[in-house]
Parts: C-alpha cells; structure tokens; sequence
C-alpha cells in the first residue's frame, strides 16, 4: 500500500492537526500540552451543540434583515480515538462547526478505507 492517498488536512484555526509528515493527528489540548495519535486506525467523533439565535442588536441594526443573519452560538465537541485506545476532547468555536464535521466524516472514510 505504498500509494496511499494521504489524510485529510483538518481546517485551518481549529485545535486539530497532521504532523509534518502526515503520520500523526495532533489535538492542541490547551496550555502547554498536546496530545497525539498516529493517523492508522483513529476516528473522529463530534457533539454538536451549535445553534442560532437572533440578538437584540442585530434586530436593531438590520431590522426584519437579522432572520437572515442569525448569530452562531455553542460549542462543537469533537473527541479523536487513537488506535491505541486513548482519546482527547477539545472544543471548537461555532464558526469551524460545519467544516469540522465535514472534515470528521471525510477522516472517518479515509481511516476505514485505508485499514
């Protein structure tokens, strides 16, 4: 299996990343710590608690507009199991929400397809 596709890259800003090399997922812990996994066999796993809501100053502003523009709030929870049996939690903001799952979903493949 030389010509194994490579993982997929996690988004740019969220507490997750790959190595140099490719070859470990890197979960930013917070503080001076990080943990990490090797790729092989690790999956990806989110609780969403995103949601919108419309605020007071954006009705004030935008009027009738602000349904349109609602504010994001919550939290994404997202848990990387490595191979070895460990895991860590992070939380990432309501702005990376959406490209995390999709990241997560496109990961989880990639891990199944290449075990």
């Amino acid at each position: 299996m030389a010509n194994r596709p490579a993982p997929p890259r996690p988004p740019y800003g969220t507490p997750i990343s790959l190595n140099l090399k490719g070859t470990h997922l890197v979960v930013d812990t917070g503080g001076f710590m990080s943990w990490k996994t090797p790729v092989e066999g690790a999956s990806i796993h989110t609780i969403d608690n995103t949601g919108q809501r419309v605020s007071l100053t954006r009705v004030a502003t935008l009027g009738i507009l602000s349904l349109g523009f609602k504010k994001k709030t919550g939290d994404l929870t997202v848990i990387v199991v490595g191979s070895h049996g460990g895991s860590a939690t992070v939380k990432a903001k309501p702005k990376h929400a959406q490209a995390l799952v999709a990241w997560g979903v496109a990961f989880n493949a990639w891990s199944e397809k290449n075990s």
